[in-house]
């Protein structure tokens, strides 16, 4: 295992460093003090060599120029005792040894180099070296001897020893010393470690003391700030990403939602990047535009993906057109329809997808299926143009045919037009005593019969009951009048057979030209109907073109009569309301009351008159508008004197749907005396609502808006009632008396009336029945489920009903 110098603590690499730069420097002072000392022991070994050197030649110069050899070996020997010198070798001039001391004989004295007055001899431990033997300056002889160096060799090693003692306990000394001195200059940094450790580890909260104002002081400070500092800053980033968790999950939960809802949307939803490759799809999409649903277009380019369906386009050219077009824009662009092979019609729209800085990210396509509601409308035009129980126009799309008639004959001098109104006579007789459907039976057929006869530029419509009308583009009079001649001997020819009766029916019909006639709708329409009243006093079943001399005939006098009669009674106060409780069917408890308008007769003010005999003549002069008021307003007067005034509902005639102030009227009456709108509730009968279906949708919305609940009156007398009643949104079915009169004994009116409780029932409306006679009828009525009854078997109409007054007369 190996250490490398970041594996030890800070303490021990000071300790080290210490340690080793005192080894090398005592190193270098004990090497330093060898070399003097070696050098010092080396100057005095050259001076004792130079002062043996003079001793010997004085010793050996007589001697030797003597050739004593005896004295010479003594000298040579006592020299070598006396001062410890390991060998001599004397050499005569020739250089042949004569004498020596510690030599062997016969052996080579030492060499010299060149020039070297001595050498040493590190394996001997000695100093070589030669001088001459001279005699009064004449030499005689050379002289070869060592001295030994071992003393130097003991001093230095003695030395070294003493040196390295004193460098070990200066060592140790140190190391002890900077051990310690370490262990308390770094004692806190452990401190530090363990509390970056425990930091480390997840424990913010350490706050170390400082101790001291040194480096570790300020770096312990340095340190609590910086876990302060991260503590703070891990409780941020935990509480932003408690927040981004919170924030993701409402992103999913949004993104899950948002994703339910494009996932129920019936339009096709695809979204495509910048790129223009597709990012999400919903299955409308794929429904739309019949891919299966197992097929993923994430990620595929748009072009693909519509190349796909270009096979059930009509027109490809125009959606590829369209798609150049959504592709070169930025902006949303408008709808554009593509019709398909199949019949549909789907709608594209193409918006832009921006981020928050405006900037493109995307692109939107929407698409719809409108085939159902492109028929729904045109359903709707239809319904609202044409009359229910024949398919002729009805009253609201003969005066837009009028007025339109009008308009073009006023910009043409040459042009004129023609207007011939019919009614069935005597078509009240056959009413009451056939009933309503075979009323209607008639009706239809008559439609049919006639309608064969009219050519293109011409209206046939039905204005209501047994009222019908011909309006004749460039028709001038001769052709009218052969015209009303064919009507006349077509509802003649009608055969009619009711429970074995031969029936025969006739017509009478009016002519009235424009602008011959009148210079107005208005008086057009008015001038009709005197000529065809001028072709009954005629004797039926005929026709005329108006005369203005005839007008002062039998039926114009009690028509102009009747007329003066209902405005005396307006100006004079001469109508009165009756009330007729409605009950709660289960409980027979009152719920509210209705509003029964009377006439009395002027000539006998005990006798009433009923609306039957008025409210015809009130509708055909304009002034049923003005009785509709007058009844509103009395109810709303009567309901603001006290709350406990039970709720009041009110009948409407089907010509106040063309005043469309009428509902503001309402408003500002109820407003006036303080009365709620829930406590005030409107009846339109069915046959007018479905005969100007559109000005009754209308009229039944702006009621809404102001508060009122609506009650559709007779309902089942009109052709395909249940058809009608999705567009007309009323709150309370009113079941005509017809069927409930003589319901214990009629099966088929049994059936019915289950039925219209049922359908309203499941469209959240409420049902009243009408003509409860006996006890028996209303137990049937209950088994059925009828929410509320009303008839002379639970109360009868009075001017003073109790339920009214008596909260009056408390109060």
């Amino acid at each position: 295992m190996t250490f490398s110098p970041r594996d030890f603590s800070l303490r021990a690499k000071l300790v080290m460093a210490s340690v080793v730069v005192e080894v090398f420097m005592l190193t270098i002072l004990v090497a330093t003090n060898l070399y003097v000392m070696e050098n010092q022991l080396r100057s005095q070994a050259q001076l004792r060599l130079a002062e043996v050197s003079a001793l010997l030649n004085a010793s050996l110069g007589a001697p030797l120029a003597e050739r004593d050899y005896g004295a010479m070996d003594e000298v040579l020997k006592e020299v070598r005792r006396e001062q410890g010198i390991p060998y001599l070798i004397l050499l005569d001039r020739t250089g042949k040894s004569i004498a020596s001391s510690g030599w062997p004989v016969g052996r080579p004295p030492p060499k010299l180099s060149a020039g070297d007055i001595f050498s040493h001899d590190n394996e001997t431990e000695r100093f070589n070296t030669a001088i001459p033997i001279t005699v009064a300056g004449q030499n005689y002889g050379r002289l070869h001897f060592g001295v030994s160096t071992h003393f130097l060799t003991e001093a230095r090693q003695t030395l070294l020893l003493d040196s390295l003692i004193i460098a070990s306990l200066e060592v140790s000394f140190s190391f002890a010393l900077l051990a310690g001195l370490g262990f308390w200059l770094t004692r806190h940094l452990a401190t530090l470690t363990q509390a970056s450790e425990s930091v480390a580890a997840g424990n913010f909260n350490v706050n170390l003391p400082v101790k001291a104002n040194d480096e570790v002081g300020l770096l312990t400070a340095a340190f609590n700030t910086m876990a302060g500092a991260i503590r703070l800053r891990i409780e941020a980033l935990q509480q932003a990403e408690t927040k981004q968790r919170e924030y993701l999950d409402e992103a999913r939960q949004e993104h899950d939602r948002f994703s339910a809802l494009l996932s129920t949307m019936n339009h096709g939803i695809l979204f495509v990047s910048a790129d223009d490759r597709v990012l999400y799809f919903n299955p409308a999409f794929l429904r739309i535009w019949m891919i299966p649903d197992n097929v993923d277009l994430t990620g595929r380019p748009v072009e693909g993906v519509m190349e796909r369906f270009t096979s059930l386009l009509m027109r490809p050219d125009a959606f590829a057109a369209s798609l150049m077009r959504a592709a070169a824009s930025r902006e949303a662009n408008e709808s554009f329809d593509l019709q398909l092979t199949d019949g549909r019609t789907v709608t594209q729209l193409a918006c832009p997808v921006h981020d928050r800085d405006r900037h493109f990210i995307g692109r939107m396509w929407v698409y719809e299926d409108i085939t159902q509601d492109r028929q729904t409308a045109e359903q709707l035009i239809y319904l609202a143009e044409r009359d229910p129980l024949t398919g002729l126009s009805n009253r609201h799309h003969f005066r837009m045919e009028l007025e339109r008639m009008i308009v073009n004959t006023e910009h043409s001098t040459t042009e004129n037009g023609a207007l011939l109104m019919f009614d069935v006579d005597e078509f009240k007789v056959v009413n009451d005593t056939f009933g309503h459907r075979v009323g209607d039976a008639i009706l239809i057929r008559i439609a049919r019969e006639v309608e064969v006869l009219i050519r293109r530029n011409a209206t046939f419509s039905r204005l209501g009951g047994d009222e019908f009308a011909l309006l004749g583009f460039g028709m001038d009079e001769t052709e009218a009048s052969e015209l009303a001649d064919q009507v006349v001997r077509a509802v003649a020819r009608i055969p009619f057979n009711f429970d074995g009766q031969n029936v025969r029916l006739t017509a009478s019909v009016g002519i009235a030209l424009y602008p011959q006639h009148a210079a107005t709708a208005e008086e057009l329409v008015a001038h009709a109907d005197a000529a065809m009243y001028q072709a009954k006093e005629s004797g039926k079943n005929t026709w005329r073109v108006y005369r203005a001399d005839r007008e002062a005939s039998r039926a114009m006098v009690t028509r102009l009569s009747w007329n003066d009669r209902i405005s005396r009674a307006l100006e004079n106060n001469l109508l009165q309301l009756h009330f007729q409780g409605v009950y709660q069917a289960a409980s027979t408890t009152l719920a509210h009351v209705e509003a029964l308008v009377r006439m009395i007769d002027e000539d006998r003010p005990d006798q009433l008159i009923m609306p039957a005999h008025f409210i015809h003549f009130s509708e055909k002069n304009g002034r049923i508008q003005e009785i509709d008021r007058w009844v509103i307003r009395e109810s709303v007067a009567l309901l603001g004197r006290s709350p406990s005034v039970p709720p009041v509902a009110v009948n409407i005639s089907g010509r106040s749907f063309d005043d469309p102030s009428l509902p503001r009227y309402i408003s500002e009456q109820l407003a006036h005396y303080g009365v709620a709108p829930d406590r005030l509730l409107v009846e339109l009968t069915e046959t007018s609502a479905v005969t100007d279906l559109h000005d009754a949708q209308r009229f039944i919305e702006s009621l809404h808006q102001t508060g009122c609940k609506v009650c559709l009156d007779d309902f089942g007398t009109g052709f395909a009632s249940f058809a009608y009643l999705k567009h007309l949104d009323a709150d309370i079915l009113k079941i005509d008396g017809l069927f409930i009169r003589d319901l214990p004994r009629d099966a088929d009116n049994q059936v019915f009336v289950k039925a219209i409780v049922d359908v309203a029932r499941g469209m959240g409306k409420v049902t009243v029945a009408e003509f409860v006679e006996n006890a028996e009828i209303l137990a049937m009525l209950q088994d059925f489920g009828v929410d509320y009854v009303q008839g002379y078997h639970l109360d009868k109409p009075q001017p003073h009903h109790p339920a009214v007054y008596a909260p009056l007369a408390a109060g």
